[in-house]
């Protein structure tokens, strides 16, 4: 995933200037279509006015992805950068806990023991470091050169990725960069001003050397959202800012970016070294003719750097959009693996149609990031007929469905070259209806002399040459959300949890009364912690998931995994570090919801971050804590022993309780072979330490029907006194082993039987 420096198209002036020429005859013709259309909207029926509104809405689209091009072909004719606009007023604000909840010690130990990654300590964010870089960029832009402290980062420079390493000469500053520049001739013209940000745009970002397809599309993909919705985003992340929220470029070199890892949102400081040619050729990401254009715009470059940094170096061996979009927004991030055929779905596949209805509604919805993958399997030789890039991550920059039926989706190549040669490319007779360019709002006669990587490709392209796509959804869109962070013990619980899961991390979701009335859509998001060992390439053995279940009310603790434990939504098993769950209220039953986590054969300690999302009010607890007393004894099943109801009931092996307070709770657990099905009893006798002789009066406490490898019983207050507990397995003979633990909320005395 790299693309060759300095591949310019060769095109001349008077093309450029007709081509821009009619994108600002388009797109003045759009405008006035955009007034003349949202004067009538209001003037109509009701019934008449959706679908006037959608009109407003599809003319919109278009008249902004003409203005972008307009924009774009300014650039390339003439170097001159077309001002940003003022986003602060939009400013858009990173999801945040709910405010009524703190931190608490375990929570601030789990994010602290995080923060270490393979490239050193990355602490959480903080407002007041941000604050107090804005103020150091002040002093330095008003003191002279001289007397300006240049910051390196203590860390040191970043490895260099191997397509980087031959071509490598210096690690040089912005002033040093269009020094170089000027004195290799490389630039012919005045001096390149260093600039953070000039206009953010998908249009101009170029990845080159380093194999980091999926965060240059995820960057592609924000600056597209950027721009459309005027929010920061991209813009958000990069600092210093103004108290208008805006970025600026610091004479010291100091930056800091803001990236999600781990659960919240970390600090990444980087210097402005940048790794260069001998001709001042940067050897990093960038926006597109930075050699040619009279500023030098570094914001590419340096968000690159903060997440090479985070990753480990330049040297990255690659990602997904869902794990990149997640570092670079802390949106909610969602992967629909789609199936070529509605006749042929797997279990972990979305159909066609419904996943073109899911891509369709979040792009047309605006809140959402989309990436899309091609797939790994492609033959050199096909790929390079089809103009594909094979396992490669492509920005989804627009998605449509024209007035005939025919569903289209705009990609971007992050290498900004290498365009679609198949069905609705740029030589494809189908652009000479003009009607057909119009609606779609693209000129293939400009693509033909600027290949640029953007291209349009039809939704059954999309289904046979790509594997999946990456959303990544503003948590703004659900009024209510928190989230907690824990550790998971690898010896806490069953290395396998087929049998037993009331010792995995467990949460209750109670839900209004709101919740339930409007049937609220609820969204679960399980972000596994990162080690330094997984970034440094070592294999994931980590399968996370979490599934739901309603719980009775009280707090409870899911025992027993499926429908067993009441099970109303199983998620998928991944070693993706994020997993999301949705589930839609349908059932006065759902008041009380049981998130139980759940690993696949579990085998390292396990950090994570677990964020819930809800269109109504809910509160997030943890089930009541286990009662505080634990005594375990083993037992041995008797090949005499039968069940319960047989004459053989009395050869069981039997265990002496002893009460010693009144209304002191007790709670049985029973762990033994999956081929094994057992109940327990507990039975009132006459005297502490002796053996039922006889089946007498009725147990006080039954664990149920017969269950393979674990069992538990409800808890139950017993009165003070002696009881028999009677351990019996479904097989009559049956032999075999098993743990017993009595869990109870007093002192109490117990002991096997002879």
């Amino acid at each position: 995933e790299y693309s060759s420096a300095n591949h310019t198209p060769s095109v001349n002036t008077a093309q450029k200037e007709a081509v821009a020429q009619a994108y600002m005859d388009a797109a003045e013709m759009y405008l006035q279509a955009f007034q003349f259309s949202k004067e009538h909207t209001g003037n109509n029926t009701n019934k008449n006015n959706h679908a006037l509104e959608q009109v407003v809405i599809s003319i919109q689209t278009r008249l902004q992805r003409t203005l972008d091009r307009v924009e774009q072909l300014k650039r390339n004719q003439n170097g001159q950068e077309v001002p940003r606009q003022n986003q602060s007023s939009s400013k858009q604000q990173q999801p945040k806990n709910d405010p009524a909840q703190s931190l608490t010690p375990e929570e601030v130990a789990v994010l602290k023991q995080s923060s270490m990654t393979v490239s050193g300590l990355f602490l959480p964010w903080s407002d007041t470091d941000a604050t107090g870089l804005f103020q150091e960029a002040v002093w330095a832009s008003k003191e002279s050169v001289n007397n300006v402290t240049r910051f390196t980062d203590p860390a040191g420079f970043l490895k260099l990725s191997d397509k980087q390493k031959p071509h490598f000469y210096k690690w040089a500053r912005p002033d040093e960069i269009v020094q170089l520049r000027q004195q290799t001739r490389l630039r012919k013209g005045p001096l390149q001003q260093p600039i953070l940000i000039k206009a953010v745009t998908p249009y101009t970002i170029k990845q080159q050397y380093v194999t980091d397809c999926s965060f240059i599309s995820s960057l592609c993909v924000t600056a597209v959202l950027e721009r459309r919705l005027q929010k920061s985003i991209i813009t958000s992340s990069i600092y210093p800012q103004t108290p208008a929220q805006q970025p600026i470029y610091n004479a010291t070199g100091k930056y800091m970016v803001k990236l999600w890892l781990n659960g919240v949102a970390r600090c990444v400081v980087i210097d402005d070294l940048l790794p260069v040619d001998k001709h001042g050729n940067l050897l990093c990401s960038q926006t597109t003719d930075s050699s040619k254009s009279q500023y030098l715009e570094l914001w590419v470059c340096f968000m690159e750097k903060a997440y090479m940094k985070l990753c480990g170096g330049y040297d990255f061996p690659g990602s997904n959009s869902g794990v990149d979009l997640f570092s670079l927004t802390g949106w909610i991030p969602e992967r629909i693996h789609f199936a070529k055929s509605a006749d042929k779905v797997r279990d972990f596949e979305t159909p066609p149609e419904r996943a073109w209805d899911r891509i369709s509604s979040a792009s047309s919805f605006g809140d959402c990031l989309i990436t899309v993958s091609s797939h790994l399997n492609l033959n050199q030789a096909e790929a390079g007929r089809l103009g594909l890039v094979m396992g490669h991550a492509y920005a989804v920059l627009s998605v449509m469905e024209t007035k005939s039926g025919i569903r289209m989706l705009q990609l971007k190549n992050p290498w900004a070259l290498k365009g679609w040669k198949g069905q609705y490319s740029s030589y494809d007779p189908v652009w000479k209806d003009k009607s057909f360019c119009a609606e779609v709002g693209y000129n293939p006669d400009e693509v033909r002399h600027h290949d640029d990587g953007v291209f349009w490709i039809c939704w059954d392209d999309i289904l046979q040459y790509f594997l999946n796509f990456h959303l990544s959804w503003n948590p703004f869109l659900f009024r209510f959300r928190t989230a907690t962070h824990g550790l998971w013990p690898k010896n806490k619980g069953p290395y396998d949890d087929t049998f037993n899961v009331g010792d995995n991390p467990q949460y209750i979701l109670k839900l209004s009364k709101e919740a339930i009335e409007q049937k609220a859509t609820i969204w679960i998001l399980i972000s596994r912690h990162v080690s330094k060992q997984e970034q440094e390439g070592a294999d994931v053995s980590d399968f996370l998931t979490v599934h739901v279940h309603r719980n009775q009310g009280n707090r409870e603790t899911i025992w027993y995994p499926g429908r067993s434990g009441n099970c109303v939504l199983t998620g998928a098993y991944t070693n993706n570090p994020h997993v999301l769950v949705r589930y839609d209220v349908t059932d006065p039953a759902d008041q009380n919801l049981s998130l139980v986590l759940s690993q696949y054969q579990k085998s390292n300690d396990l950090r994570y971050t677990l964020s819930v999302y809800c269109t109504e009010q809910f509160s997030l607890t943890k089930p009541r804590p286990n009662l505080p007393r634990v005594i375990e004894r083993t037992g041995n099943l008797s090949p005499d022993g039968g069940p319960l109801g047989s004459n053989l009931v009395l050869r069981n092996p039997m265990f002496a309780l002893n009460i010693l307070t009144d209304r002191t709770v007790v709670e049985l657990k029973v762990s033994t072979a999956k081929t094994i099905a057992m109940n327990i009893v507990a039975l009132p006798v006459a005297m502490y330490g002796h053996r039922m002789e006889q089946a007498t009066g009725s147990a006080v406490i039954d664990s149920g029907k017969y269950r393979h490898g674990f069992l538990v019983t409800e808890r139950k207050a017993l009165c003070a006194g002696a009881y028999v507990l009677m351990a019996s397995s479904f097989t009559a003979g049956q032999i075999g082993s098993f743990q017993l633990k009595c869990c109870s909320s007093q002192q109490i005395e117990f002991q096997p039987l002879q």
